[in-house]
């Protein structure tokens, strides 16, 4: 009896592992080929802005090791400006094989030939810290790990 409750506890907790990673897939809704935030609610983390996928942007290719990231802000009167280092970007493989891949937190930067896409733009950088699979197309995410928020986007897909 008991080895049976351990497997139908560990079969419970994969379902809810693979609906959390469904939702966060798909609760942002998309942003079309604007690039921007979808409309955000309450529950988002960091829904006081636009962001932007900079560097690479959205449709690149990209390295499976050691890739850096840039995005672009909006103004910087919002939460990612007062707490930048809360934040993180989040791949997430459109086929869901191995869950989300997350960089390390954001840290500022300048980027005066970079993509300005708005009025006022901030930039903020973060490295990966684990590999990529080749051969896949994964989603991208701003994610305010401190908290229990839903991650905005996708802000742009990349290719391995």
């Amino acid at each position: 009896m008991l080895a049976y409750q351990s497997r139908a506890i560990g079969a419970s907790r994969a379902v809810i592992a693979g609906l959390a990673l469904l939702a966060m897939t798909a609760c942002g809704g998309g942003s079309g080929s604007s690039g921007t935030s979808p409309v955000p609610n309450s529950g988002y983390c960091g829904n006081d802005t636009q962001y932007l996928l900079a560097k690479p942007q959205s449709g690149g290719n990209i390295s499976t090791t050691g890739q850096s990231f840039e995005i672009v802000v909006n103004g910087n009167n919002n939460q990612i400006a007062q707490s930048f280092q809360n934040f993180q970007l989040v791949l997430v493989p459109q086929n869901n094989s191995s869950g989300g891949v997350t960089t390390g937190p954001f840290s500022r930067t300048s980027d005066n030939n970079g993509f300005h896409p708005f009025t006022t733009d901030f930039y903020y950088s973060a490295q990966l810290q684990s590999n990529l699979q080749f051969g896949q197309t994964y989603n991208v995410y701003v994610n305010a790990f401190t908290s229990n928020c839903t991650p905005i986007g996708p802000i742009g897909q990349l290719y391995t």
